[in-house]
């Protein structure tokens, strides 16, 4: 509304429990809102509020107190006493400090103070041991790196990305930032990229070494460390990423590319289309590097003179910092000899290099010493009890310093660490190149893409050089490349892979049969370009419902209860097309499953693409599907639309109800699975048949594979399954072999059932000789029906079904006994 002030018998509602105020103009609060001792939730969001009053701390039923957005510069002390607090946000204002005795506030679980100007934590701050978010950003006196800080709370909450955990952010600015040792890391990224044969590492040639060699391409990523003088004299480590060009690598460089980093777009004049080669590297560079600078280099231009259209390109994206000609060769008698603005482009390098935000990162001097160790040491990996030991002998004692620091160079690039991940625990700390080298080369095999991108585990032998990829290795290397959703296993066992981006580019016949007049159709529209990754990632995401149809570089053939869905790559529309056949009652549902699929993959993307709802009978046509939730939300009941040439009025409710199942107005159960890693493909089956349920909200599933960056692995899988609802135990022979599941995660969960705490469902995956007579099993209701083995059904959808027929049984029971 336009309030700009509250009347002071509004202290006369005391029965109030929630009250918003949000998006006003309200300057003052009057004294008598503290009479309001009921509330227990507050929202001043968007007002004009420079202080509030110090009564305010009578309101100590409030859990939730948003102040965001107004022009506070201070916090009376008296905020301290609303200890029943558990979401507290101060976003967008002015406060310069903290209350000391905010450590009172226990119970927060959410603390926002982004976007203010905050120069120091108080130490009480760390008593705050329940939360779970913490946000700092934009508050640049703090001196914290985003690579600390993480996800921003809009991306938190648009994108369903995981917050960094505040214990982390606050371990860093105590044991990091305080010390007395620290002093400004002065290192950076550059990153070229290009298409192939556009002279690249000719121009790091120049740059670093200046000299000229006609190199031939670049297979993977080379990695050069490169020691410049900035514009305030100090010295600065370059670390150049000359990627190579072939289009097979563009889907693998959203791993790569970076925020906060320094772009060379390096284009030539050869092909004739220069101008459309910019505008697509630019939109790649935008997706994944967001706000980074760019210098875009018009190379070798001796041999072909050419020229781009700068206003548009500047226009469209104004992180262009600089155009350059350049040549890396001598020139025409050797009137070059040190080739064509190789200095000038030099100064650029460094004048922007000087103005990267993170550039002078607080590093402490005995961190210096194990980054050396690391980027010096032969070995392409070591285990992570060998980092602590580096850590250890440069004076490094402190354990949470020694994981902030391998997260921090994770994060920069200098040596990656996986020991968030369950399975690729056995090698922690590697050299990047060892890691994109071993990718690459298996990408750019020949014999692989004969095969289709089938690959076996002998095959790797054959494939990669065995000193430097050892045959205990292989399987490290093929579980990281299922992690970043480039291969999957095709059967139950370890030994045969498939690589999505070396499928058959040959589109099959089968997805001629779909007549899409009378599919249902959806759509995603992508904003500037359709990155290679989505279609090969989603591929490995949904394989399960692909085993037995078709599968191509640019789609895939889904069938699940009598559906056929095709999911298509239309690169020059920039668009994914699905489109859905079969029986019409329980189309909705695979589209569910499909779209639940293509929301984690667009989450580790800065942009979200454009979903359409195609009109029924005309494919062709479709609507924006935000804009029928606020149609619907405003009670617009239909709209006119232009199709073949007339004016019809459409429904909004029934293009919605084509596409979305009902909305259940209910919290979801946490459900846990308890598994041997080697019945992780069997895993996977089952977690294809429960999206449903999840896209439902009737299940919040966690498993090992979802433990993010930095979590210690074991408290992390203690900690859900303390938490959880639903206690699926996968049972094998393997299962039963591991001490970590049997021992720890069976005990646990029997007190748990016991307690009357969670629902233990055993599923029977593989044969497995008198589990049932393991106490405590045989108390237990197993499934499929009959306990009868998963892999020993003719039919494994049938057996699936079953699966999740019985767990959608529990479900019912479970909120039943809840009220839910």
């Amino acid at each position: 509304n336009q309030l700009s002030a509250l009347p002071e018998s509004i202290g006369q509602l005391t029965q109030l429990t929630s009250l918003s105020l949000s998006f006003n103009q309200l300057s003052a609060l009057p004294e008598s809102i503290t009479q309001l001792t009921q509330l227990t939730e507050l929202s001043l969001y968007g007002n004009q509020l420079s202080a509030l009053p110090e009564s305010i701390g009578q309101l100590t039923q409030l859990t939730m107190l948003s102040l965001t957005s107004n022009q506070l510069s201070a916090l009376p002390e008296s905020i301290t006493q609303l200890t029943q607090l558990t979401s507290l946000s101060l976003t967008s204002n002015q406060l310069s400090a903290l209350p000391e005795s905010i450590g009172q506030l226990t119970q927060l679980t959410s603390l926002s103070l982004s976007g203010n100007q905050l120069s120091a934590l108080p130490e009480s701050i760390g008593q705050l041991t329940q939360l779970t978010e913490l946000y700092l950003h934009d508050n640049k006196q703090l001196g914290l790196p985003p690579e600390v800080l993480g996800p921003t709370w809009q991306n938190v909450l648009q994108r369903e990305v995981e917050p960094s955990k505040p214990q982390d952010i606050l371990n860093y600015y105590f044991r990091t930032l305080k010390r007395s040792d620290t002093q400004p890391l002065n290192e950076a990224k550059l990153i070229l990229v290009g298409f192939g044969a556009v002279g690249k590492t000719c121009l790091v040639n120049r740059l670093v070494r200046d000299t000229f060699v006609d190199t031939k391409k670049t297979d993977g990523i080379n990695i050069t460390e490169w020691d410049i003088q900035v514009q305030t004299a100090e010295t600065v480590r370059l670390n150049v990423w000359d990627f190579g060009g072939q289009e097979i690598m563009h889907s693998t460089h959203q791993f790569f590319l970076t925020e906060r980093t320094l772009y060379l777009l390096v284009l030539n004049g050869r092909q004739g289309h220069e101008d459309e080669d910019a505008e697509y590297w630019l939109n790649l560079i935008q997706s994944f590097g967001k706000d980074s600078p760019i210098i875009v280099v018009l190379n070798k231009i001796e041999e072909t003179a050419f020229d781009l259209n700068r206003g548009y390109l500047t226009e469209k994206f104004p992180n262009i910092r600089h155009f350059i000609k350049t040549d890396c060769s001598e020139g025409k008698d050797n009137e070059h000899p040190e080739g064509i603005n190789i200095d000038r482009l030099r100064k650029l390098i460094s004048k922007e290099v000087d103005q990267l935000e993170h550039l002078r990162l607080p590093f402490p001097a005995s961190w210096y010493g194990v980054k050396t160790a690391l980027t010096s040491m032969k070995d392409n990996f070591i285990t992570y009890d060998r980092f602590r030991t580096l850590c250890t002998e440069n004076k490094e004692l402190d354990p949470d310093a020694q994981n902030s620091l391998a997260t921090i160079l994770h994060q920069l690039g200098t040596s990656l660490n996986y020991r968030d991940d369950s399975r690729l625990r056995d090698t922690h700390i590697l050299k990047p190149q060892w890691v994109t080298n071993g990718i690459y080369t298996l990408l750019n095999n020949d014999a692989l893409t004969n095969c289709k991108g089938v690959l076996t585990v002998d095959a790797m032998s054959v494939i990669l050089d065995s000193k430097d990829y050892p045959a205990d290795r292989h399987t490290f290397l093929l579980e990281l490349m299922r992690k970043f959703e480039l291969a999957f296993r095709m059967d139950d066992t370890d030994t045969l892979y498939l690589v999505t981006d070396l499928l058959d580019k040959q589109q099959p016949e089968q997805a001629k049969t779909f007549d899409l007049q009378t599919c249902l159709n959806f759509q995603y529209q992508y904003p500037a370009i359709l990155p290679e990754g989505i279609l090969p990632r989603f591929i490995v995401r949904s394989y399960t419902l692909s085993i037995h149809t078709p599968r191509w570089r640019t789609g895939v053939i889904l069938l699940k209860d009598g559906n056929r869905a095709l999911i298509k790559a239309e690169r020059q529309a920039k668009r994914i097309d699905i489109s859905i056949d079969g029986p019409i009652a329980t189309r909705k549902e695979l589209l569910a499953i499909i779209r639940s699929d293509f929301d984690r993959i667009h989450s580790s993307f800065s942009f979200i693409p454009a979903e359409q709802v195609p009109i029924p009978g005309h494919p062709d046509v479709s609507v924006d599907y935000k804009e029928l939730l606020l149609m619907d939300r405003s009670d617009i009941q239909t709209f006119p639309k232009a199709i073949s040439g007339k004016i019809e009025q459409l429904s909004v409710r029934d293009l919605i109800n084509g596409v979305d199942l009902p909305s259940k107005n209910m919290p979801p159960l946490k459900l846990f699975y308890s598994y041997s890693h080697k019945d992780e493909a069997l895993r996977d089956q089952l977690e294809t048949h429960l999206k449903l349920l999840e896209r439902e909200k009737y299940i919040e599933p966690w498993h090992d594979r979802r433990i993010t960056a930095g979590e210690e692995w074991k408290d992390e899988i203690d900690f859900n399954l303390e938490s959880a609802d639903i206690i699926l135990l996968l049972i094998s022979a393997d299962f039963i072999a591991s001490d970590y599941c049997y021992d720890k995660e069976l005990s646990l969960a029997m007190e748990r059932q016991k307690a009357n705490e969670a629902r233990v469902i055993p599923i029977i995956l593989r044969k497995t000789e008198g589990w049932s007579k393991l106490a405590p099993f045989g108390k237990l209701q197993a499934l499929p029906k009959d306990g009868k083995p998963i892999t020993l059904w003719e039919d494994r959808d049938s057996a699936w079904a079953d699966v999740a027929g019985g767990i959608r049984k529990a479900i019912s029971q479970i909120q039943a006994q809840k009220n839910i």
